[in-house]
């Protein structure tokens, strides 16, 4: 008896579950959406010299937005952007962000969640 009331057990909780994470898929469907417009802005706005967005999306460590810190010192008007397209998975997202200055491109590996209905960025990191 002990073991027939174990087996429903089991599956009553991956029943559950399996609902549970169908739910989490839908309500991500425009997530991907969301991110693309999130980048596009924080492009628009590095290239009017405007950090606030870029600032506002962190959640990163120090040594990370140190060097997001120390874009501020440069003119980012004359900078080109380049971004991939982000590779979703769930919540959360990857892509590579180029930037070209003048004759220069620097390359960053930048790691992305979707936290509280908003992407933030976790991790920005140098690609050599």
């Amino acid at each position: 008896m002990i073991k027939k009331i174990y087996v429903v057990f089991l599956i009553i909780l991956t029943a559950s579950c399996s609902s549970l994470d169908k739910g989490y898929n839908e309500n991500l469907l425009d997530v991907d959406k969301k991110l693309i417009s999130k980048l596009e802005l924080i492009q628009n706005d590095l290239q009017m010299n405007n950090l606030t967005r870029l600032k506002e999306s962190l959640d990163v460590s120090i040594t990370e937005r140190y060097a997001i810190n120390k874009l501020s010192e440069y003119d980012l008007s004359k900078v080109k952007f380049y971004f991939t397209k982000p590779e979703i998975l769930k919540n959360i997202g990857k892509n590579t962000i180029g930037l070209r200055f003048g004759e220069e491109v620097f390359y960053f590996n930048v790691e992305y969640k979707y936290l509280n209905g908003d992407w933030k960025i976790t991790k920005f990191t140098e690609r050599r």
